[in-house]
């Protein structure tokens, strides 16, 4: 008898150690697809099977075709003396003529500006007086087009200050040197400081707000980019921390609004009218232990039933979006929420469960906001596609090499994404942030509704 009492316990523990085993290489794939970036292998076909065809157009889709231009600047008539064939001149003109459109570019070449001002004398305020010239910068002598445009390669292309000098001298016969396009960026960044300030005052009075973060380098040293918008204002925010105060800096310790963001414990604490967490990353979460785990039947129906509450609401949300909620609605509501309540796990033995379970009870009251705020989102993905842009600039820079650097970033990029999430063209608000020495309201076409 007792040693079947010691084969139970051993049996026992090495059901736990097997699944401690199998949770270990869960998170060891998830370590090498995050390192490596390796998607699922295609299966190759066999020598017999043929490739399939490339895929066309959908039927009754109407194709791309370039409208005829409005106006015509030139036209050149193409008139023969000879023959191109044999060069002989006994031809006669015939009655057809032929017509082809073709659009170009005219490169541009520099403008050099001579501002004469002229000194008066006012006899009120008993000095001598001037005024400056239309697109006039003090003491430059580019002027803000160029410097508008430098600045819009760095940030909105993403081309380096040496290409971005090759540029200008081969495009516009325009001779700068690389450390001038870092002076222009800084000249910018002081005149469009204020901007940026009341950009993310305007935040704190938003009725929701997307929020996100990513690793970035500072001098080869590991920082955060914060990013944080609703849509018409985005904010770009580099910091030591990753930590909930960054938050707090820029928002306050109560925000008014909507907070929608990820599963990071950093807005856990933070307070708000209400929460948002992501269901997108909680299905794709789902989907990995699907597919990792398809020989486990406990595993894969805890993860389908609540796939499919979570898809119910996204669902629900879908068919509500564009018209009044109503009484089959709020009874609808009410049933996911019920059902959201009333799931639990309660094999403990399941390690790769276990992180469900433990979100569940500590967001469960942030899954379902999107369900009683109109215009709320249940995902994160409009601040990941703006934060996409910071990705990419970093994989192409490596970040910023100095403070000087991350100021620039910050100023530069909050307002040329602003401009965009208003449909503003950022090279003309960047021209007449330089124009007008900072007075230049871009909150006025900008505010929350």
């Amino acid at each position: 008898m007792k040693g079947c009492k010691n084969c139970a316990i051993y049996k026992k523990r090495i059901q736990q150690l097997e699944e401690e085993v199998a949770y270990l290489k869960f998170e060891l794939e998830q370590l090498r697809h995050l390192r490596y970036k390796k998607g699922r292998k295609r299966k190759s076909l066999k020598p017999e099977e043929a490739r399939p065809k490339k895929k066309r157009g959908i039927l009754g889709h109407l194709g791309f075709f370039r409208k005829k231009p409005k106006r015509v600047d030139k036209i050149t008539e193409i008139r023969l003396t000879r023959c191109p064939e044999c060069g002989s001149k006994d031809i006669t003109k015939c009655r057809q003529v032929e017509e082809h459109i073709q659009e170009d570019i005219v490169l541009p070449e520099r403008e050099v500006t001579l501002y004469r001002r002229y000194h008066y004398y006012c006899k009120r305020c008993k000095k001598i007086i001037t005024a400056k010239g239309k697109d006039e910068l003090a003491k430059s002598y580019i002027g803000p087009k160029a410097k508008a445009l430098a600045a819009f390669m760095k940030y909105g292309i993403k081309i380096s200050d040496r290409d971005i000098k090759k540029i200008f001298e081969k495009v516009f016969k325009l001779k700068i040197s690389a450390s001038s396009i870092v002076g222009f960026r800084e000249q910018l960044k002081k005149k469009g400081y204020p901007t940026y300030q009341k950009l993310k005052q305007a935040l704190r009075k938003t009725k929701f707000l997307h929020v996100d973060e990513t690793g970035w380098k500072v001098e080869g040293k590991n920082r955060w980019v914060w990013k944080l918008s609703n849509k018409r204002v985005c904010i770009t925010h580099i910091d030591e921390s990753r930590g909930q105060k960054v938050i707090e800096e820029i928002l306050g310790k109560a925000y008014q609004g909507i907070l929608i963001s990820d599963f990071l414990s950093a807005y856990n604490k933070i307070e708000a009218k209400g929460k948002q967490r992501c269901l997108v990353h909680m299905l794709r979460e789902l989907d990995k232990v699907i597919d990792y785990w398809e020989d486990d039947e406990e595993v894969i129906r805890y993860c389908r039933k609540l796939k499919q509450i979570f898809e119910g609401a996204i669902s629900l949300y879908k068919r509500y979006q564009a018209k009044d909620w109503d009484e089959a609605y709020y009874k609808r509501r009410q049933i996911l929420v019920q059902r959201l309540e009333d799931f639990k796990f309660s094999n403990s033995n399941k390690r790769v469960l276990q992180r469900f379970v433990k979100r569940l009870n500590r967001h469960r009251d942030e899954l379902f906001t999107f369900l009683y705020y109109k215009g709320i989102d249940y995902h994160n993905n409009h601040i990941e596609q703006q934060i996409r842009q910071d990705v990419i600039f970093r994989k192409i820079t490596y970040g910023n090499r100095s403070g000087k650097g991350v100021e620039n970033h910050n100023v530069l990029m909050s307002i040329l994404q602003t401009a965009k999430l208003n449909k503003l063209e950022p090279l003309e608000v960047f021209e007449k942030i330089l124009t007008l020495n900072g007075n230049f309201h871009l909150l006025s076409s900008t505010l929350p509704p």
